[in-house]
């Protein structure tokens, strides 16, 4: 009711449980005697709910005084006293616990342990990722991929919340996943457009021209990719493959989102280096 401070009236908080109208008495002194008298005192008589928060436990003889009192004023009371808080944000508040007291529960231990082990050690880690896509696969640096595949293990809520890094995890998961759906997406462009220009009709020998332009658009010169051996098939030719770069080049709308993708996977990278400081 005044939550920056001032008079509230003897009421903390008004709330319902279902029809019936509560209302509840919260603080930090521990002369929990005092306060309670003070906040009922103020209330009118009639049929409700009275929840009590305090930092102290309370004792079930206070509890029992505690009840008599407001069954006076037709009301029945809920303690939240230290023990029962505590025990509360053990159990069925630990999302609460994480969110906005920043302590670790089981699986954000877990998480945060695993996140830092592959942001720190990443040659500890054993890479069973297996992308998608050829840009993926082809990253030499692949811890954003890695990082990615480790959080789709677990649930948003609890990514989201574990304590200082929750953020920034979630953001990578959100950021990532549209990175491979744009990746998704031009790949499929990519080896259809490869398909209308070159004379071999099949799908397969598409995508040997495709993994070259990728490794010319990713800056390779058609020299270095010759001298990390040969991929082709089918009949393919290095020249052949040059071409089928150069005329996609050539298209403005092709480059631009080529190079879209790259910055995207930089940007990916840059966000890790920042996360591998607070993790």
């Amino acid at each position: 009711m005044a939550p920056g401070g001032g008079a509230d009236g003897g009421e903390d908080i008004r709330f319902t449980e279902g029809e019936t109208p509560g209302v509840a008495f919260v603080t930090l002194n521990k002369n929990i005697r005092h306060k309670f008298n003070s906040d009922l005192a103020k209330q009118d008589d009639g049929e409700g709910v009275i929840a009590l928060f305090c930092v102290v436990n309370v004792s079930h003889a206070m509890k029992l005084e505690f009840a008599k009192e407001a069954i006076a004023k037709g009301c029945r009371i809920e303690v939240f006293d230290l023990e029962r808080l505590r025990s509360l944000l053990d159990s069925s508040l630990k999302g609460v616990r994480r969110r906005y007291l920043h302590i670790d529960d089981e699986v954000a231990a877990q998480l945060r342990s695993e996140v830092t082990k592959l942001l720190r050690f990443p040659g500890s880690v054993q890479d069973v990722t297996a992308p998608p896509t050829l840009i993926e696969g082809m990253a030499l640096n692949k811890l954003p991929c890695r990082l990615f595949e480790l959080l789709m293990r677990y649930e948003e809520n609890d990514i989201r919340e574990v304590p200082e890094i929750g953020s920034a995890l979630h953001n990578h998961l959100t950021a990532y996943y549209r990175f491979r759906q744009e990746t998704l997406r031009l790949e499929d462009d990519l080896v259809s457009r490869i398909g209308r220009i070159v004379e071999v009709r099949f799908r397969t020998a598409w995508q040997i021209y495709y993994r070259y332009v990728i490794m010319r658009f990713g800056g390779m010169s058609k020299e270095a990719i010759i001298a990390r051996g040969d991929f082709l098939n089918y009949g393919i030719t290095w020249d052949e493959a040059e071409r089928v770069f150069a005329e996609l080049s050539s298209e403005e709308s092709v480059s631009s989102s080529v190079a879209e993708l790259f910055f995207l996977h930089k940007r990916l990278i840059q966000g890790l280096s920042n996360l591998m400081t607070e993790a």
